[in-house]
């Protein structure tokens, strides 16, 4: 069996991506996180399958010692950019710092260009974007 450092790295970067936000959250604070992709239409099954996967790692996560809890807000964007968007300024609206997305690169592009627009109009309330599966080369620095 061959090993893939590259799929290991993954879910290793994205939990410490997570974890991050103990130090900045306090004792009993919830961290929400968005979670920006296809909830509805044909790639609904495959939405749905990775919702329940990061809302298992926040259970997990939501076990420490610092009693901070993470919770996952699902956002439907239909697997659209424009969808994307939309679900992203929605999330921003909430007070939500933290949004995941990895189902279609034209949303992550979307959802990149959003995000690096909001951070440089809003300095110190910066949104952190972790794509965890497109995997266009525009988006994984070729």
């Amino acid at each position: 069996m061959k090993f893939h450092h590259r799929l290991f790295g993954l879910p290793v970067a994205a939990t410490l991506a997570l974890v991050s936000g103990i130090a900045f959250a306090q004792k009993g604070e919830t961290v929400k996180i968005a979670f920006i992709d296809p909830l509805s239409g044909p790639f609904a099954n495959v939405g749905q399958n990775q919702l329940k996967s990061w809302q298992f790692t926040a259970d997990a996560l939501s076990n420490n010692s610092a009693g901070v809890k993470f919770e996952f807000v699902p956002f439907d964007n239909k697997g659209s950019p424009q969808d994307s968007l939309t679900a992203l300024k929605s999330a921003i609206d909430q007070g939500i710092r933290y949004v995941v997305q990895g189902n279609g690169s034209g949303a992550a592009a979307a959802i990149l260009d959003g995000v690096a627009k909001h951070n440089e109009r809003n300095p110190g309330k910066e949104v952190l974007y972790l794509n965890y599966a497109a995997v266009d080369p525009a988006l994984t620095n070729e």
